[in-house]
């Protein structure tokens, strides 16, 4: 009965909220660090995108331009007062709306923009000396502004992308092409990949979220979702020990009455007739107006939540059982946040218990945020710091394009000196097609020459013989 579904809902969400369970994460806190980074010219384009992106090397965020497509890139080691003229990628003709590291090269950066194409970028060791417009390669067949775009977390060199056209794509950089491409009815508001790169997911202005099998070229499963009209987000859990909990997703999203919600979904539950579907659980947060950007952590099963416009992020601990989120604590401050991201996990100071790094995108200044597990040992936590994703892919783009197989990441240890410090080759490189122009002007340059050394000596040839 409809009671008895009210209660179940307000039970779950006083064991969520308000139940302290016995955890190692129980005490986890988040610290804004000393340094950070300052006067920025923040674009003032609002996008659906998190706004800012990071990994070992670089920082990214949108760089306020003329023409709004205008991006910046930045050591990470580079804190203090950013110069006004700072280099920017400046390739686009059209605001950028999303963009991305690629997981397994650090150097490489791929954007998403109103002028229709993606463009990937290789970013120098030493960052960006002067304005870089020519990008490593251009993908064009998008009919509309391209919205979102981002890498396959396992495969190499896959990214997808979806747009205004109404379509999501998924795009082979090795080969420079589109492999797959499936029409979606509604525009998106978010997309996400899954933990081993075979499944995406995409909620969308229809209150829907579809479950997409690229290398099916179809939709898989469409239920709705969150009752609100605003924008729903997605993300979904990964275990690389127990690959089962894989099927479960985390949206958040807003009620009819605009309180803003978490929700928690079983694919295996999920019906495909695109009617209510039962969440796990849903929890009502607060009557915010902004959008929550979730963010998963499989190594410690612990979920953060930054809202646009928020100050805070709140924390969470996932575990398979009812009822599968539990609260732990958020990190607060005053300032408001216009987009936040996470440093890949290989990234961590794991000798000061940092379990995750953020960036929170203020209006003039990035301010990086540790979340830390209190302990007094000085040695390092092996149970807080399990094997994380490396930077080497699990699978080729071909192989990946070619068969069914969905592989989770390839881990590396966290314990300092003991993860091999893997060489940024390990996903093959992809050429740009000024570069493919050079070698085949050269290739033919060289036919010439062996030609004629041939018609050389063939004429010798006949010269000896008579």
């Amino acid at each position: 009965s409809s009671l008895g579904v009210g209660f179940n809902l307000i039970r779950r969400q006083i064991l969520a909220m308000k139940v302290v369970r016995d955890s190692k994460f129980r005490h986890v806190h988040g610290d804004a660090t000393k340094q950070k980074y300052e006067d920025l010219r923040l674009s003032t384009k609002a996008t659906e995108s998190v706004g800012i992106r990071a990994n070992a090397k670089f920082l990214s965020f949108p760089w306020e331009s003329g023409g709004g497509g205008s991006l910046a890139v930045v050591p990470v080691t580079r804190f203090g007062r950013l110069p006004r003229d700072l280099p920017l990628i400046t390739g686009h003709t059209g605001p950028i709306l999303d963009f991305e590291f690629n997981p397994f090269d650090d150097n490489m950066l791929l954007t998403a923009s109103e002028d229709l194409t993606m463009k990937v970028w290789q970013v120098p060791d030493e960052g960006i000396k002067q304005h870089l417009r020519e990008p490593l390669l251009t993908l064009e067949g998008h009919g509309k502004k391209v919205s979102f775009c981002t890498f396959n977390p396992t495969a190499a060199n896959i990214i997808a992308s979806t747009s205004f056209d109404m379509s999501c794509r998924v795009w082979n950089l090795s080969e420079q092409e589109q492999a797959f491409k499936i029409e979606i009815p509604e525009q998106v508001m978010h997309l996400k990949w899954n933990y081993t790169g075979s499944l995406l997911a995409a909620t969308c202005k229809d209150k829907k979220m579809r479950i997409i099998d690229p290398r099916q070229s179809k939709v898989a499963l469409e239920p709705k979702i969150h009752e609100g009209a605003k924008a729903s987000k997605v993300e979904w859990v990964g275990n690389s020990s127990n690959l089962d909990s894989c099927n479960k997703i985390i949206t958040t999203g807003f009620s009819q009455q605009a309180e803003r919600q978490i929700a928690v979904w079983d694919l295996r539950k999920l019906d495909n007739g695109g009617g209510e579907a039962d969440a796990l659980n849903m929890l009502c947060l607060d009557q915010g107006t902004g959008a929550l950007y979730p963010f998963f952590d499989p190594e410690t099963q612990m979920l953060y939540i930054a809202g646009k416009g928020d100050g805070n992020v709140r924390f969470f601990e996932f575990v398979e059982q009812d009822p599968h989120l539990f609260f732990l604590d958020a990190y607060s401050s005053t300032v408001p946040q216009k987009g936040f991201c996470f440093y890949p996990k290989r990234c961590m100071d794991v000798m000061s218990h940092e379990i995750m790094r953020g960036l929170k995108l203020e209006s003039t200044s990035i301010q990086p945020v540790s979340f830390k597990v209190p302990r007094k040992s000085e040695a390092f936590q092996e149970d807080i710091f399990p094997n994380c994703a490396s930077s080497r892919p699990a699978i080729s783009a071909d192989e990946w394009v070619a068969s069914s197989e969905a592989r989770p990441p390839v881990l590396q240890s966290m314990k300092p000196g003991e993860a091999v410090q893997q060489q940024q080759t390990a996903a093959p490189a992809v050429v740009s097609v000024k570069d493919l122009k050079k070698q085949l002007a050269e290739a033919l340059q060289r036919i010439k020459e062996l030609e004629t050394e041939n018609q050389a000596l063939k004429a010798e040839l006949d010269k000896a013989k008579a």
